[in-house]
């Protein structure tokens, strides 16, 4: 894949809805443009993102509002995510049958912590590791009421960047026949009593989640010891892709049926809970 052009997308700022959906559009008209493709994007609105098997009763609907944060649900898997200013999130789309591609999908994780990796050790977080597999299913199980279960960058999956075994960058996909959506965030600074607040939780378990995030979470002040801005991030990662995978990045903007697909998809899967 020397030399293969890869879509740079326009940055975006929009609400979160808006967000999954054009990451929905992407993975559906893939196909069409036969090229991978990449976007970030920081709403400049707060949301809260449930992971598509979470029931919406697990949310303090009235502190989301009184928080201004909307609430949605993804269509990957996995929890609870508190999207703000300081989470920096990054969609790649991979068309299926591309040289990174694979079926397993355990194993389809590992490029992209692999040029993560690169990317933190560049900005200087050299601790940074995708965690293995194998370490990830040595990890005992929490107990069924942890209210760790309900974050997303409270537990880790194989592949995903971390410093010693506290998440730094949580990964999660959306495969579908044209190829696969990989959804990947990392916090410029981590509040880990943030999330609890938006959850319908007794206040024992609220302190009790945040000391437990707090054990479990990084941000990359931490990891770096400085502060770090999204732009050097967004340079750092994409400067990897092309030292790793020898990806040529070219601007490009979305197509009229990408974005037709992203109207209707934000209308049918993505509008906020009320």
């Amino acid at each position: 894949m020397s030399d293969e052009t890869w879509r740079r997308l326009p940055f975006s700022d929009a609400p979160m809805g808006r967000q999954l959906a054009l990451g929905e559009a992407l993975l559906e008209e893939c196909a069409a443009s036969g090229a991978p493709a990449l976007r970030w994007y920081v709403p400049t609105e707060p949301a809260l993102v449930l992971g598509n098997g979470q029931k919406p009763r697990i949310v303090d609907v009235a502190a989301c509002h009184a928080a201004g944060a909307r609430i949605y649900r993804r269509t990957s898997g996995g929890t609870a995510v508190l999207v703000n200013a300081e989470l920096l999130s990054l969609d790649v789309i991979l068309p299926a049958g591309h040289a990174l591609w694979t079926s397993d999908i355990v194993t389809a994780y590992h490029w992209v912590g692999a040029w993560w990796q690169d990317a933190l050790h560049a900005l200087g977080a050299k601790k940074a590791r995708a965690i293995s597999t194998e370490e990830v299913r040595a990890i005992p199980p929490l107990a069924p009421d942890d209210p760790l279960r309900l974050a997303c960058y409270g537990t880790l999956s194989p592949w995903e960047v971390v410093v010693g075994r506290r998440k730094l960058v949580g990964l999660c996909q959306v495969r579908r026949r044209p190829g696969a959506l990989y959804q990947i965030g990392v916090y410029r600074r981590f509040d880990p009593k943030a999330l609890g607040q938006l959850l319908d939780l007794n206040n024992t378990s609220r302190k009790t989640l945040a000391t437990r995030l707090h054990n479990a979470t990084l941000g990359l002040d931490q990891a770096t010891g400085r502060e770090v801005a999204h732009n050097e991030v967004m340079r750092a990662v994409e400067a990897a892709l092309v030292s790793r995978h020898g990806a040529r990045l070219e601007e490009r903007d979305y197509t009229e049926r990408e974005l037709a697909s992203a109207d209707r998809i934000q209308r049918e899967r993505f509008l906020p809970f009320e």
